[in-house]
This record gives C-alpha cells, sequence and structure tokens, in this order.
C-alpha cells in the first residue's frame, strides 16, 4: 500500500475522481475508529478529534505494488500530479 496525504486546501474527491476517470483504482484509506459504527456506540474519546478527522479525510491510498508494471507507475503519478495541479 502507499497513500499521499493532501495539503488542507485540497478536495479528496475531485482527486479521486480524476484518478477513477483514467482508470487509476485510488481510494480513501482510513476511517476513524471514533467514527466508524463500533466506535460510535463503543468507543470513547476525550476532546474533539479534529486532528484525526482532518488527517482522515485528506489521505488517498494508490494501487502501487511490488511488480507493477513501471508504465503503470509513471501513468500513476502523472495522473495524480495533473489532478493536484487542476
Amino acid at each position: 500500500m502507499y497513500y499521499i496525504l493532501l495539503a488542507p486546501d485540497i478536495d479528496r474527491q475531485p482527486v479521486l475522481n480524476e484518478l477513477k476517470k483514467q482508470g487509476i483504482d485510488a481510494v480513501f484509506h482510513y476511517v476513524p475508529l471514533h467514527s466508524a459504527p463500533a466506535g460510535r456506540r463503543y468507543g470513547r474519546v476525550h476532546g474533539a478529534m479534529n486532528r484525526t478527522d482532518s488527517l482522515s479525510a485528506r489521505l488517498i491510498r494508490l494501487p502501487l505494488w511490488y511488480g507493477m508494471a513501471r508504465a503503470a507507475q509513471e501513468k500513476t503519478v502523472e495522473t495524480l500530479r495533473a489532478a493536484l495541479h487542476r
């Protein structure tokens, strides 16, 4: 698994949409435990979880793995770069 953390001013969904449009299966990766159904029901937190929520909203998991063809790696990187500069 390889992930990126977007800058706070970048909306994740348009980036994911552009990657998908180009045939790249990137997804958001992390749902904080305090936001999950079981976490809301059984968990306990002290104070606001603003930092956790912010970080989880900015993570994207990229489809990069050992043995992935170089052309596919380059397409993923270039598509991501283009999506971030829109």
